[in-house]
């Protein structure tokens, strides 16, 4: 499974001038998921198979990754037992853009009005935009959420993969880069919001409903379908940190 990292086929509107190899991609990931909260202090990794299959990239991407982790004293890997998480100090490896403030510096309602505004307009350029090596990739991330319904953690690595590859998939890096900071904002509150009974089903269902509309280059409905996941993901998220709800624009 190839990583979704590089469109290929377009010529993005706006390229990167820096090239990230697969496996800085990879560290950035990592970074950002302990960072938001999502990997804690003391939470043991998948193994690497299973985080290969869940983040869409080769093992030794996974291996290399999780080797610089550990030089930087954020994880422990310890030949014969399980990868953990050791500090949440990862410095300036997290997020790719907006890195100047800390992920859960920003309320949960100026996140939710970003990601709507960004998301939609996001939606139109991937509509036209999505290669079949893309839509592959989507396919394969959605069955390995189906193997997690019972492990949040897990689910939110590959959730996390789907998204990014999803707006990767608009062909414009600036595009991509701020729609998945903003999704980084808030997981500490995602975690717990998917381990409610039936919340990972509905995320899957939501993103079956996002494939379907990429697949068939449908951007009003890829709109629509986006913005009902952010919606979900809001008012759970909302629920749980108890503040009142805000009417957002687009």
């Amino acid at each position: 499974m190839q990583d979704a990292a590089v469109i290929a086929g377009h010529i993005a509107p706006l390229q990167k001038v820096a090239h990230r190899t697969i496996k800085d991609e990879v560290v950035e990931r990592f970074a950002t998921l302990i960072a938001s909260g999502v990997l804690a202090v003391g939470d043991i990794l998948p193994s690497e198979r299973d985080l290969a299959a869940s983040m869409g990239v080769s093992r030794e991407s996974i291996r290399g990754a999780l080797l610089i982790l550990s030089t930087k004293g954020i994880i422990s890997v310890v030949q014969g037992a399980r990868t953990t998480v050791i500090s949440a100090d990862v410095g300036t490896l997290g997020l790719s853009a907006l890195s100047n403030g800390r992920v859960t510096d920003y309320s949960l309602n100026d996140v939710h009005e970003g990601r709507l505004m960004v998301e939609a307009r996001l939606a139109v350029l991937a509509a036209a935009r999505v290669t079949a090596a893309t839509l592959t990739n989507l396919r394969d991330l959605i069955d390995v959420q189906e193997t997690a319904t019972n492990d949040p953690v897990r689910f939110l690595i590959t959730d996390r993969a789907f998204h990014t590859a999803v707006y990767q998939s608009c062909g414009n890096a600036v595009l991509s880069d701020l729609a998945t900071t903003l999704y980084s904002y808030q997981l500490d509150h995602r975690r717990h919001a998917i381990a409610a009974p039936g919340a990972i089903a509905q995320s899957i269902a939501d993103h079956r409903v996002i494939l379907a509309a990429l697949q068939a280059g449908d951007a009003e409905g890829l709109v629509s379908a986006l913005g009902v996941h952010e919606r979900r993901i809001y008012d759970s998220s909302r629920a749980l940190q108890d503040i009142p709800a805000k009417k957002a624009t687009r």
